[in-house]
This record gives structure tokens, C-alpha cells and sequence, in this order.
């Protein structure tokens, strides 16, 4: 990995999170030049920020998305999800990093939540999911939805090691202010540099908007409470409540608690309070702090190329639960960009962003 940026590349990823490290490195492993620039570090936002959990399935009950969108897109979801996972694993053993199957319980408290989760237990079940229903009463719910292939890894770890590729130029500290578009590529225009690249990917999470306006109306910038405290309690896995909003881990030295939601007006805060509360009282808070992620309108990934921007891709969207998208979202973009395949529901053209 080199650090002084050419005048030209092949590819520019404009990221270093691990979206655009994920990008980066499948790329390089095609003998193709690649330089990455961030505004700031390496994984200094919502991957420095994250959970260090991917999850499977979505915050969404398996029923619900049913309704919504129909059988066939609730599977494929799942599916894809859980091929998330595998790719996880699997890169996290070429790089030499642990990846421990941890599990999670999602807790449901009410009667109309309960029923929507047996739905989808049994739908999931029948389909090959490792999915359970079990009882909850010792933590104060009616059930929980017990999955077991969730993942607990380092992306920031990760994120390092997939930069230290002998094709990959890393410039952090380097804003990347607009790109220009021509017949031949893309010029990217930074305060004393400028790059011209045959392509450029713009994975930038939060903040792709400031290079591609045109996912403004579909791409939202979510804070993420997240608190650490200390306790003596111990927790056999994570712990999802809230329609998959509320995430409490023990990470061994601390707790964390982290929340979002969608509702505009409302304080993720007071949840926080409320979960502390109930499951760790005598906690000690050691560090409060707010991490910021970009969720798509729809909360699928924004995967692809932009209608009307030649040479120009996108990886973002992924929202909260964004390292339970972030392998099988890079698969799909590479698949567009070496092969020219769809990438099906990730596609950033299912919106109109002429």
C-alpha cells in the first residue's frame, strides 16, 4: 500500500470505511491500480462507530415484509442476509481476523408483535433459517426470536488489513470536493490535488450526497445513540428490542447500548434511558457519543451507477444495521462493475435519480 497518489488509476474509491475497503481490495485482486481517499481516516466514522455485529435478517419482522412487499422479496431478503454472513466469514478468515458466531434475542412484549414473529418463525424455519421462538419471561417479554449465525468482528481491523494491498494507494486527509465527468472518466478535484480515474466509486455513507445530489431525496442522515457503561451483569448475547432499534451488547469491559429511529421528533435518548434502566440499573456510564450513518428511503443499500453520471458508482445507504449489508452490497456492486451484472434490489436506479 503506497501513500503518494498518482496523477491517474484505474479506480477511485472515495471512502475508507469498510464499505469502500471491501471495494478496494476485491478490486485490486484484479490487478487494477486503486487509490482510496477519505476526508479524514481510515474507519473514523460509522465503521469506528459501529456495533462490531452483523446481523441476520432485518430490523423488519419476516412478516411484515411479507405484507409489504410480498413473499418472494421477504425470502430474498433474508437470503440475502445471510450470504452477508458467509462472505463476512469468509473474509475475515483470508485476512486472519476472528469472526465468532454470537448469536442474538430479539425480545417482543406485546401480543400483536408476538404473533407477527411466529409468522415468520415459521415461514423462516420451513425455508432452512437456524431461527428459534423461546421464552423471554426472565427478561420481563412474552418470547424472543432466537437467531444463531449473527457475527461479532473488528471493522476496523478489517478495514486496515484489506487496505494493505501492494495495488492500493491510501490518501487520508484528503476531501474530495466534486468530481467532473467526461467521455474518458472522472477528474476528482480536491484543494491541492486533483486524480483523473476511468471510474470512481462513492462510498461515503452519510455524506454521499455532498458528491452525488441527485440521492439527496432518497438517502437520510440517521444519528445513532450509542452508550457505554460499566456493570458487573453479564449478557449471554446481544439483545434487540424495538423492531431491531434498540441493540444492547456486552462487550466484556463495558456495556453498550445503541438506538435509532425513524421518527422524526423523537430522542433515541429516552430509550436508552428506559433499557438501562431495566436491564443493567446499577450501571456506570463511561462514554455517551452520537455516530451518524446514511439510511436509504427504503432501508435497502443504494448499490450502482447513477443515471446521467458516465463512469461514476455509488455503495451507500446501508443505515444501522449497516455491517449486516456491507459484503453482500460489495458483491453486487463488483458483479456491475467487472461483469455487468444487475444488482437487483439494491439498485440505486429503483429510484428516479434523473
Amino acid at each position: 500500500m503506497s501513500s503518494v497518489m498518482p496523477p491517474m488509476c484505474d479506480v477511485a474509491v472515495i471512502g475508507a470505511g469498510l464499505a469502500g475497503a471491501l471495494v478496494a481490495r476485491q478490486l485490486a485482486q484484479q490487478n487494477l491500480n486503486i487509490v482510496v481517499l477519505d476526508a479524514d481516516g481510515v474507519a473514523t466514522g460509522a465503521t469506528g462507530n459501529s456495533s462490531e455485529l452483523a446481523l441476520l435478517g432485518t430490523p423488519e419482522f419476516h412478516a411484515v415484509l411479507e405484507e409489504q412487499r410480498g413473499p418472494a422479496f421477504a425470502t430474498e431478503i433474508w437470503e440475502l442476509s445471510a450470504r452477508n454472513l458467509e462472505l463476512l466469514a469468509a473474509t475475515a478468515q483470508s485476512l486472519g481476523l476472528a469472526a465468532p458466531a454470537v448469536g442474538s434475542f430479539r425480545l417482543i412484549g406485546t401480543s400483536a408483535e408476538a404473533i407477527l414473529v411466529q409468522r415468520s418463525v415459521q415461514r423462516l424455519s420451513h425455508q432452512g433459517f437456524n431461527v428459534l421462538l423461546e421464552d423471554a419471561m426472565e427478561l420481563g417479554y412474552l418470547i424472543g426470536l432466537q437467531t444463531y449465525d449473527d457475527l461479532a468482528f473488528d471493522p476496523v481491523e478489517m478495514t486496515q488489513r484489506l487496505l494493505m494491498h501492494g495495488h492500493i494507494t491510501l490518501r487520508p486527509r484528503t476531501e474530495v470536493q466534486r468530481l467532473e465527468s467526461d467521455s474518458n472518466g472522472v477528474v476528482l478535484k480536491a484543494k491541492r490535488n486533483s486524480l483523473r480515474a476511468k471510474a470512481v466509486v462513492v462510498a461515503t455513507g452519510a455524506f454521499t450526497t455532498r458528491l452525488c445530489p441527485r440521492l439527496a431525496p432518497h438517502l437520510t442522515m440517521l444519528p445513532v445513540q450509542n452508550v457505554e457503561c460499566r456493570t458487573q451483569q453479564t449478557l449471554p448475547m446481544p439483545l434487540l428490542l424495538d423492531n431491531g432499534q434498540i441493540l444492547l451488547q456486552d462487550r466484556g469491559e463495558f456495556w453498550r447500548l445503541s438506538a435509532w429511529t425513524n421518527q422524526t421528533g423523537e430522542d433515541p435518548w429516552t430509550q436508552i434511558e428506559k433499557y438501562g434502566k431495566q436491564f443493567c440499573p446499577q450501571a456506570i456510564m463511561t462514554r455517551r457519543y452520537t455516530s451518524w450513518v446514511g439510511r436509504s428511503s427504503d432501508g435497502l443499500p443504494l448499490v450502482g451507477q447513477l443515471a446521467g453520471t458516465p463512469h461514476v458508482y455509488t455503495l451507500t445507504g446501508l443505515g444501522p444495521w449497516g455491517l449486516s449489508w456491507a459484503f453482500i452490497a460489495t458483491q453486487q456492486l463488483l458483479g456491475l462493475m467487472l461483469h455487468d451484472e444487475d444488482p437487483g434490489l439494491f439498485n440505486v436506479q429503483r429510484f428516479n435519480t434523473t
